[in-house]
């Protein structure tokens, strides 16, 4: 919930941004109205706002993405409004659907290691806020000298103008619902408590990417953070990591109980990883749990995702379901599979191990379950003796 003093910030911005249009309007009448008649004018230039401010939109996108390439980061996903471009299993993936509320893009990247990550992540937020500003920069010099200009230009580079300038400004104010570049470049220069825990997620994540399994990473980026609210989005996507950290070391009463946390912190998720996190709780309450009644009250809300969604974690996670809960040997088999064949074309060297070791258990008790055909011996892991000597690991089993 953004402060009065933000949305005060907000209702200037928008504004000027207002004033801005007006500006762009007569302009482009007065220099234009004798080539053109003026509801095809006005039509032209309305259109052409529409896109150029889309295209200003990508431009901050790539912004960060240029940084990013340059600090050691890979490309994930980029979403501008309603598309979203998504390489997933080595492959680009066009999407479409809402973003969250409050934000008009953004790009996600994937740290190739986690050497020096505070200083490379302020420059990768930064880049959106240097490309953001040369558009605006562009477009006002567009609408200065628009006498001189053919009215393609203008109408392509100028009507971008208000939007340039609101995504600029509303980008570099330090508004932190949802949280900003310029909020977060604040953050990382105190060194908050929130800030100071994205650079520990980063870190993980640049772990991962080394060929690290979640158990082999160094404790304490997951818990020398300093506290943070419960409902703090960085919190529940650090508590996430810990849930695969726990997995991977076989510790099911810590799994049990970080999954349980997340369940009761389900109301306070962000959008983009909410049913992700939701998949890691019902892979707890199938495999580490076994609670079927549990498992299949939460199933049907993520039935459609599991389903649908082409990657390792979610096909191991709708394996799980229906061989702990769902009782159909056939869709196990057919999710194991799939799980198996795109941990073979993911990226990611220490999440393709962490996977393995978890299809692993699902093979293991699915040969215990329904007999050696249902596939070929592989290795039990057990737990550890210091948290629980009675169960093994296919006893229960989280999604990196």
């Amino acid at each position: 919930m953004r402060s009065r003093t933000e949305k005060a910030l907000v209702v200037i911005c928008s504004l000027l941004a207002v004033a801005q249009a007006v500006l762009v309007t007569y302009f482009g009448y007065a220099n234009f109205y004798r080539d053109y008649h003026a509801a095809l004018l006005i039509v032209a230039m309305l259109l052409g706002g529409l896109l150029s401010s889309a295209v200003s939109c990508v431009f901050h996108e790539l912004g960060h993405i240029l940084f990013g390439k340059i600090c050691g980061f890979r490309f994930n996903a980029l979403h501008v409004w309603f598309f979203h471009i998504v390489k997933s299993g080595g492959k680009m993936r066009i999407r479409f659907g809402r973003m969250p509320e409050g934000e008009a893009g953004s790009a996600e990247m994937l740290p190739m290691s986690s050497e020096k990550m505070r200083s490379r992540y302020c420059l990768v937020t930064a880049g959106g806020l240097i490309f953001s500003f040369l558009w605006f920069v562009g477009a006002l010099l567009a609408l200065i000298f628009a006498h001189g200009a053919p009215f393609a230009v203008y109408a392509l580079i100028a009507t971008s103008l208000p939007y340039a300038f609101y995504l600029f400004a509303c980008n570099i104010l330090p508004f932190s619902d949802p949280p900003t570049d310029g909020a977060i470049l604040l953050g990382l220069a105190r060194g908050d408590a929130a800030s100071l825990t994205a650079v520990n997620i980063l870190s993980i994540e640049g772990y991962l990417m080394r060929g690290d399994t979640p158990s082999q990473i160094p404790e304490e980026l997951y818990y020398g953070a300093p506290q943070l609210p419960e409902d703090d989005g960085n919190f529940i996507l650090l508590t996430d990591y810990r849930l695969a950290r726990a997995l991977d070391e076989g510790d099911a009463r810590t799994a049990a109980a970080l999954s349980d946390r997340l369940k009761g912190l389900a109301q306070f998720v962000p959008s983009y990883c909410r049913l992700e996190v939701a998949a890691d709780v019902l892979f707890v309450e199938c495999s580490v749990k076994q609670d079927v009644k549990e498992a299949q009250r939460l199933y049907p809300a993520l039935r459609q995702y599991l389903k649908g969604e082409r990657t390792v974690t979610a096909q191991r996670i709708a394996a799980a379901y229906e061989l702990f809960a769902g009782g159909d040997r056939a869709a196990c088999l057919r999710h194991l599979s799939a799980a198996q064949e795109l941990a073979e074309a993911c990226t990611v060297p220490g999440a393709v191990l962490f996977e393995r070791k978890l299809l692993a258990c699902i093979r293991e008790e699915l040969e215990q379950r329904y007999g050696e055909e249902a596939g070929g011996r592989l290795p039990q892991i057990k737990f550890e003796e210091k948290n629980d000597p009675d169960r093994n690991f296919t006893d229960g089993m989280r999604r990196l």
